[in-house]
């Protein structure tokens, strides 16, 4: 990781950005589908600045071939080769305001603008050995552009700039440029090949970093920092995003209401650092409830978890919360303080209903509340479950107090 980052990158556990920040390589190079990531929220952010330059250089290119014309030069391999680097700046400005953009412009670019870079360093040469010196100032354009405004990786840049200069050196002496000046201007293009070079490295590893940096930091505000499953805010909005999916499709929606048992008193007898362990254990006990893609589990609060299941039916929610049950039991927590059993338990709220449009989100959490206090008032290291026929007679607001919900 950087200097100087202070991210919890622990919080994260199963985090790809956070794996790469650990890993703190030289270059930052990232895994395949991370480097995917990376490339194409560059590509598309550096569009704009991608257009302009193409679009610029295009212009320069036609401006090029009408001066030539009007100065009656000769047709020869000057001209030609003017007029292939005209028709690949049309192409590249083509692409950049096409809408095959994200798909072609790299893959292509890649391929082109070495291509049109080491044409240009002919024709530099060419023209300047025919007295046009003025023309040398092309020739840090061309390497700048690589490294700066054509939306390039960096390797790809150096190696455009490497040929640009290696095709002006021999271009140069191929058409007998006067010695000196071919000195002076190779001397000239070599350090600002050099000065690119270090400064667009820089920033590569600057963007790669604040690229992780930035996902990684949207991925901690989406999760709870002691157990790592998403946090109560982010269930709230995919249930909501869920549901009228859910609705459309006529599925049906599983919410596991699960709260460990007498978790006060174990706190009070173990301590808080105690608790904080064993609700991390629970949350890595319960990932195993995650498995379809619309599926989340969530700390809901304090010493609560909820979980989604998408398209799950009744006998199969009721059996993952009895694996569930079983599971968190089987742990063999030690647990003194419970008047349930010797070990760490918890108890399980299973609501699974069809949504509808007249069917709320909140209603279905209320349904599995209400389960999950049956099931604690009848002895808790236990399940209930509750479905279509008892949403008809869903109960809202607050619940009656009774003695053997104390101590929860």
């Amino acid at each position: 990781m950087m200097k100087g980052t202070v991210l919890n990158l622990a919080a994260v556990p199963a985090s790809p950005h956070a794996e790469e920040l650990l890993r703190a390589q030289r270059d930052l190079r990232f895994s395949p589908e991370l480097e995917a990531e990376y490339v194409r929220g560059h590509l598309l952010g550096s569009r704009l600045l991608i257009r302009a330059t193409c679009a610029l250089a295009l212009v320069l290119a036609v401006v090029r071939g009408i001066d030539q014309a009007a100065s009656g030069f000769a047709a020869g391999d000057s001209a030609i080769a003017l007029a292939l680097v005209t028709m690949a700046s049309a192409l590249l400005a083509a692409l950049a305001w096409s809408p095959a953009f994200e798909r072609l412009y790299l893959p292509v670019a890649s391929i082109l603008v070495p291509s049109r870079n080491v044409l240009v360093a002919a024709c530099v040469a060419a023209v300047a050995a025919d007295g046009q010196s003025e023309m040398l100032m092309l020739l840090p354009l061309v390497v700048f552009g690589p490294f700066f405004f054509l939306g390039l990786s960096y390797r790809t840049a150096l190696v455009t700039s490497v040929l640009t200069a290696g095709s002006f050196v021999a271009h140069a002496a191929l058409y007998e440029l006067a010695f000196p000046v071919a000195l002076r201007s190779t001397a000239f293009l070599l350090t600002a090949l050099a000065g690119c070079a270090v400064a667009a490295r820089h920033l590569d590893r600057l963007s790669r970093t604040s690229f992780l940096e930035t996902r990684l930091i949207s991925q901690l505000a989406q999760h709870d920092t002691l157990t790592g499953t998403k946090n109560r805010r982010v269930f709230d909005e995919h249930l909501a995003r869920v549901w009228p999916q859910a609705v459309a499709e006529k599925r049906s929606v599983a919410i596991l209401l699960i709260d460990v048992d007498h978790f006060k008193a174990y706190n009070d007898h173990y301590g808080h650092q105690a608790g904080d362990g064993t609700l991390r254990q629970i949350a890595e006990c319960l990932q195993s409830i995650v498995r379809g893609p619309l599926d989340m589990l969530s700390r809901y609060g304090g010493e609560e978890f909820v979980a989604l299941l998408f398209d799950v039916d009744i006998d199969r929610a009721n059996a993952i919360a009895d694996h569930v049950r079983r599971s968190v039991h089987d742990l063999g927590i030690e647990h003194r303080g419970s008047r349930t059993s010797a070990t760490v338990t918890v108890s399980i709220g299973v609501a699974v209903i069809e949504p509808t449009p007249e069917r709320s989100p909140s209603s279905a959490l209320q349904l599995a509340d209400q389960a999950l206090y049956a099931a604690k008032i009848n002895g808790r290291n236990r399940i209930r479950l509750m479905d279509e026929s008892d949403y008809e007679t869903l109960v809202t607001g607050v619940f009656t107090k009774q003695p053997c919900a104390e101590n929860a």
